[in-house]
């Protein structure tokens, strides 16, 4: 006899998850707002000189990451992908806006890396796996740089950020059938 779903939990777990993660992925696409944050930076953010520094080390995690969805897209698997691919599209907007504020601040926004040490993941789990680990990494580092940055709009710009940045996370933990939001705050751990 070939056992069910309803006979293995953890077959219905995986299928939650997944479930799960694609229904978060389109609301966030549902819930994207009205102006892109691209628009919202050139309007009215004042950057000072020395937000430079926290805003490029941001930036730097916002590119391991974009390396990382762009290595990882290819070995995942449906509803995994779409959401991946949205994640994407967004990590790249975040950097093109970060990269936005550092010139208006007078800065030079850093390049991609030549590489990144993404290990080598060969499975779609080690590869959410990374993505959850990358997120996290980027979460931690906007709450420290955060509060070093010129108050008003550009912390405003920087928050919206890593509001993101946390839908994704939740997402990610969900498809790896980990609790969404394990804490009540959100720390990148």
């Amino acid at each position: 006899m070939t056992p069910s779903l309803q006979d293995d939990p953890h077959s219905r777990r995986t299928l939650l998850a997944a479930g799960g993660g694609a229904a978060a992925a389109g609301l966030l696409a549902a819930c994207s707002g009205s102006k892109p944050l691209r628009v919202k930076v050139r309007t009215g953010v004042k950057v000072q000189r020395g937000d430079v520094s926290a805003l490029n080390r941001v930036l730097d995690l916002e590119q391991h990451t974009i390396a990382a969805y762009t290595a990882g897209i290819p070995l995942l698997r449906k509803p995994a992908t779409k959401a991946a691919q949205q994640f994407l599209a967004q990590e790249l907007a975040h950097a093109q806006a970060l990269s936005d504020l550092v010139r208006k601040a007078g800065g030079k926004p850093d390049k991609p890396r030549v590489s990144y040490d993404l290990g080598n993941p060969s499975t779609d789990v080690e590869v959410l796996a990374l993505l959850r680990d990358l997120e996290g990494r980027q979460l931690a580092a906007y709450l420290q740089v955060l509060p070093s940055l010129s108050p008003g709009k550009l912390r405003s710009a920087v928050a919206a950020i890593f509001a993101n940045d946390a839908q994704h996370l939740a997402v990610l933990r969900a498809q790896l059938g980990q609790a969404a939001v394990p804490a009540a705050f959100v720390t990148g751990c």
